[in-house]
């Protein structure tokens, strides 16, 4: 940085518009750059935390498996026009079914009961990590024989330690007293009855200390249960990606594996729904059937003995054989009557909601026959249903909906069916009527046996008419083995944990490790009610500041400034020497006042070096020590006085070569301390002799600097105010109050107190100094190095 730039800053400080002045962002970060090392130690806190939750985390695996559902097209029924335009949405409202019940908890615990997850088996490491085994990897098996009542159904924590041995093992108890068993040996504890035995295909070493924990497969399946996602792989497709986490690749592979077959036998059963209803009704009719046909052939064997009837003629059996055939048809007519029965039956009945109707039965009208299986169909889906969500669920509601309409269909068809059948029926009878007849002209005997065989001939047909539908369901019952669902890819595991995330809890600590810090100093910064910074200064008073002075470590020694000194702190003095004449705009003003709003602000050490750097160009200098409250300036540099300004004032016999003192470290410096302290200073400062002194001072120095007292607990400096010709008041960093400064502000500084002027002292590189290194010696440089 040039002088003349230097000078320019020094000039046009406080002339700024506040508003106006731009953001310091090198200030800001050099603020914070100064608590560098809070940053490294917070870094390294926060890295070292991540390292030690990574090295004693579990890892976990991603699992994954996807697979294609198989969605009904529906039957005929649905492809008039109010569902055909409902197509896209029962589609996808079937998939978010599928997902539901791949994603249950009942599935997941049929799954689980098909496993080998009773027991949960982890070794521990020299750093007491606990690592699972499963499988292969686990050395014994456990067997539990009888399970104590006050266990309870759902332990927290049920587990058991044992040391493993080739030939025996060691049970560590409650006490930590260890007892020895054999392998296969009865072990009764707090726990139960228990059996270990050791896994003869086991090659790998035995683990020294084997922990092995009593899980409940309720939990296990909800603790899975919370661990599974199920996702569609794209919008409107029926492929499914099913996941989990787990910290065993091969558990998490044989529960998904386990899940998706547990599915697919789910979905086969219910689809046999059907046939096994059907088979169970015409099972119970068989039953009534074959017991009438056992009656009536009974009946026909005892009337052919008791009645000595061999064969009957010709025309007598074309009677029969035409009566025949109408019953035949009135059998067939009374079945469907039956079965129409049956289904009217199903529909009043409100017991039978849930519960299919066996559609594979003598329907011959096909209308009938689509709305029965439409029926079966949503029954199917509501029962399906049921199993993840509420009655009240809007995919319920809907289907029951639909089920209504239905029954009110079917209803309909069966009342118009049976009104043909009727009709149908009473043709018949009068047929029948005619031969019955013709057949009365024959012999009562032969009738008899013509009654007994056309009822047997009815039951068998039945009969046989049954039998039929009776192989047709079991046909398709042995055909409903295909799985609702193919697996595209089986369950595999990822190569690598995907839990916990290193490089994210890593880059997360190193942010967290910057971050604490910066709040850290922000608050504190936000908190600090001292000046830390001159743009402090600038944003609360328009007071130029005139210079900034370094710190300066004295050592015991005030004085900071010599004729051959080059640090500096003694260059920044030679620059506040040539910025009062700036100021001055050719003025002479020759008599300066320090003073600052509080004490320790530096006024004493600032008036003797500025006095001595006036006086090293060549100036006769006074400084006089005028705080009458608290004299410090002959002390600082080890002088005494018995006489001084307050004995001037205050008596006439004391003259002004009573009181002056030659500094003698310094050529053309002079000093007048306090004398004796008064016990009414403010009273002196407002008496005419103080202007007499002023007057005389002036007229023997070409500098008169006024080390006054503080202006914000005592009016001594107001009341010297009006024989200065500036001011120069002190603010020392770290150290000013902010409310100080807005106190001043509020007094109204520029009134009381002559050109004024502001100089910062004790400035560091973290307030934003940047220091003046420029011109001294080599043997000025360890000085000045402690001094910026």
């Amino acid at each position: 940085m040039k002088k003349s730039d230097i000078l320019s800053d020094l000039l046009l400080d406080g002339f700024i518009d506040q508003d106006a002045r731009p953001m310091d962002f090198k200030l800001i970060i050099l603020s914070y750059l100064k608590y560098w090392w809070l940053f490294l130690l917070s870094i390294i806190l926060f890295l070292s935390l991540a390292f030690a939750y990574l090295f004693f985390s579990t890892p976990l695996y991603s699992i994954s498996s996807s697979i294609l559902i198989k969605i009904d097209g529906g039957s005929d029924f649905t492809q008039n026009t109010v569902y055909s335009e409902l197509e896209a949405y029962e589609t996808n409202k079937q998939v978010e079914n599928e997902m539901e019940i791949l994603a249950s908890y009942s599935l997941m615990r049929d799954a689980i009961e098909e496993l080998p997850l009773d027991y949960f088996f982890y070794t521990e490491d020299k750093y007491s990590r606990m690592k699972e085994l499963y499988g292969a990897n686990v050395p014994v098996t456990v067997k539990t024989l009888l399970k104590k009542p006050d266990v309870g159904q759902y332990p927290e924590e049920v587990r058991i330690s044992v040391k493993l041995f080739d030939d025996h093992l060691i049970l560590i108890q409650e006490d930590d007293k260890e007892k020895a068993y054999k392998y296969g040996e009865l072990i009764e504890n707090w726990y139960g009855e228990i059996k270990i035995n050791k896994l003869e295909s086991y090659q790998g070493e035995m683990p020294e200390l084997l922990h092995i924990y009593f899980q409940n497969k309720d939990q296990v399946a909800g603790l899975y249960r919370g661990r599974i996602q199920v996702n569609l792989s794209q919008r409107f497709a029926s492929v499914f990606n099913i996941s989990l986490v787990d910290a065993v690749p091969e558990k998490g592979e044989d529960v998904l594996n386990k899940l998706i077959e547990q599915y697919n036998l789910q979905a086969v059963k219910e689809k046999n729904v059907t046939a096994s209803n059907t088979i169970d009704f015409i099972n119970s009719q068989l039953d009534t059937l074959m017991k009438d046909l056992n009656s009536i052939e009974r009946k026909i064997e005892e009337y052919r003995r008791s009645n000595n009837i061999s064969d009957m003629g010709t025309e007598n059996s074309l009677m029969v054989q035409n009566s025949k055939d109408i019953e035949t048809q009135l059998s067939d007519i009374k079945t469907q009557m039956e079965v129409l029965d049956y289904l009217e039956e199903y529909l009043r009945d409100p017991a039978s909601s849930g519960i299919e109707v066996a559609s594979n039965l003598s329907i011959i009208d096909e209308t009938l026959t689509n709305l029965v299986d439409e029926f079966n169909r949503l029954q199917n889906e509501r029962q399906r249903l049921l199993r993840t969500v509420q009655p009240n669920n809007p995919l319920v509601t809907s289907i029951e909906g639909q089920l209504d309409n239905l029954k009110n269909n079917i209803g309909t068809n069966i009342a118009n069916m049976k009104n043909g059948l009727r009709i149908e029926s009473q043709n018949l009878r009068v047929n029948l009527d005619q031969i019955n007849s013709r057949i009365s002209n024959v012999p009562e005997i032969e009738r008899g046996l013509l009654e007994l065989s056309r009822e047997q001939s009815r039951k068998q047909t039945q009969y046989n008419y049954l039998q039929s539908k009776k192989e047709e369901a079991n046909l398709s019952l042995a055909t409903t083995t295909v799985s609702n669902a193919r697996v595209i890819d089986k369950a595999s595991s990822s190569g690598s944990p995907v839990k916990p995330n290193k490089m994210v809890i890593m880059g997360m600590a190193l942010i967290v490790g910057f971050i604490c810090p910066l709040g850290f100093i922000y608050i504190k910064n936000a908190l600090n009610s001292k000046i830390t910074h001159k743009s402090q200064v600038q944003d609360i008073t328009e007071v130029p500041i005139l210079s900034e002075i370094s710190n300066y470590p004295n050592g015991g020694e005030l004085l900071a400034i010599s004729e051959k000194r080059r640090t500096p702190i003694a260059e920044q003095f030679r620059l506040l020497r040539t910025n009062l004449k700036f100021v001055a705009d050719g003025k002479n003003e020759r008599v300066l006042m320090i003073t600052s709003s509080i004490s320790g602000e530096g006024k004493t050490f600032f008036s003797l070096n500025l006095g001595a750097s006036l006086s090293i160009a060549k100036k006769k200098v006074v400084v006089l020590e005028f705080d009458l409250r608290k004299p410090a300036l002959l002390k600082s540099v080890n002088m005494k006085t018995k006489l001084g300004i307050a004995d001037y004032l205050s008596n006439d016999d004391v003259s002004l070569d009573d009181i002056i003192l030659d500094f003698k470290k310094v050529d053309g410096l002079y000093l007048i301390g306090c004398g004796n302290i008064p016990e009414d200073p403010a009273e002196l400062t407002l008496g005419d002799k103080v202007e007499v002194l002023i007057n005389q001072l002036k007229e023997r120095f070409d500098y008169v600097i006024i080390d006054t007292a503080p202006v914000g607990t005592v009016t001594d400096a107001f009341n010297l105010a009006p024989y200065c010709d500036r001011t120069l008041f002190m603010i020392r960093y770290n150290f000013t109050k902010k409310e100080n400064l807005i106190f001043m502000e509020d007094i109204d500084l520029k009134n009381k107190l002559r050109n004024t002027s502001l100089v910062m002292n004790d400035a560091k590189q973290t307030n934003g100094y940047y220091g003046y290194s420029y011109g001294y010696y080599p043997e000025d440089k360890k000085t000045a190095k402690s001094s910026v």
